[in-house]
């Protein structure tokens, strides 16, 4: 895109502002170097920009000084500065892109060349686009979303009764890329978007949390081994129940983990994600410290299999679990 395409687009001026500065301009009014806002630029996620391209608008500039500030008064390193805003840039984007599907795109020639055309929005996602951005409401939304997730986050990190080691689970559904291959493309986001739909409801609904969705799975995590279990059970017999659901493979570890940017790591992620992979279809499997803290309940059985070999884990026992009284071997 050519300078004079950047500052007339009407889309970027519509949403951010026109186009009129160029990286040095932004240098100049920041304060800072050119290299300190651009990292702070592609840590929001945008691509770098040619020097000479008048690419950054007022609001760019405004936002580049906050986040300058918050290096300087905030009585943090700079380098969470730098990762909250690698963060917010990467889920927003997510929101973003979410949003724009909902744009309706139109062909038009753009007049010199009947060969042309380009993609414009038309007036419907013009008065879309208009309401998110002038009403207030959407970001009223994003707000108080932010504040609600935060209180949770923090009121878990400061819970006397919170335990040291974590629950997380992989569920992911069976046959998806056969699946994905056969169905028409118009279908595929309601696949994803029911998956999604019972991954939330009811990990939420035990108190848990989805930590993130890699296409066609889910990793999250549960406050204790009951939920867990109840997580579990509940996502294996909604997938069984949904026709539009294939079946899922579960699989669940209990022990420390390394939390990094609101994600999870470490040997017993990768063991749950393991036990998920070795899962038959409709079959929920955990590790042996989580079998053994369910074991004996009166509302689920366990089941210990031989150790099976785990790539990067070694041996490992796992234990089958399901409801009573279903029958199952």
């Amino acid at each position: 895109m050519s300078d004079e395409d950047q500052q007339t687009d009407p889309v970027t001026e519509l949403i951010i502002g026109r186009p009129q500065y160029t990286s040095d301009d932004v240098a100049e009014a920041t304060g800072m170097s050119s290299d300190d806002a651009e990292r702070l630029w592609v840590e929001l996620g945008f691509p770098q920009v040619a020097p000479d391209s008048r690419h950054f608008t007022d609001a760019d500039i405004e936002i580049l000084k906050t986040l300058r500030d918050l290096q300087t008064d905030w009585p943090v390193d700079p380098e969470v500065v730098l990762k909250m805003t690698r963060v917010l840039g990467q889920a927003l984007s997510r929101v973003a892109y979410a949003q724009a599907e909902t744009f309706d795109a139109v062909e038009a020639s753009d007049g010199s060349d009947p060969g042309h055309t380009r993609l414009e929005l038309s007036g419907q996602s013009l008065e879309v686009a208009g309401h998110l951005l002038f009403d207030g409401k959407f970001e009223r939304f994003l707000s108080y979303a932010w504040r609600r997730h935060l209180a949770e986050a923090v009121r878990r990190r400061l819970d006397p009764l919170r335990q040291a080691d974590e629950v997380v689970g992989f569920a992911d559904l069976v046959g998806y890329s056969r699946l994905a291959n056969r169905m028409d493309p118009e279908q595929l986001p309601d696949l994803i978007g029911r998956f999604e739909q019972e991954a939330y409801q009811h990990v939420s609904q035990a108190g848990g949390r989805v930590v993130k969705l890699i296409g066609d799975a889910a990793l999250f995590i549960a406050p204790d081994p009951s939920s867990a279990a109840i997580v579990a059970l509940g996502l294996r017999n909604s997938a069984r129940d949904d026709p539009l659901l294939p079946n899922m493979r579960i699989g669940m570890a209990s022990g420390p983990v390394v939390a990094i940017e609101g994600d999870l790591f470490g040997d017993t992620v990768n063991r749950a994600s393991r036990l998920s992979d070795i899962s038959h279809p409709g079959t929920v499997l955990v590790d042996d410290a989580l079998g053994h803290a369910l074991d004996g309940r009166d509302d689920l059985v366990v089941r210990p299999l031989r150790p099976r070999k785990l790539k990067g884990l070694g041996y490992v026992r796992a234990w089958v679990l399901r409801p009573v009284d279903t029958g199952e071997e």
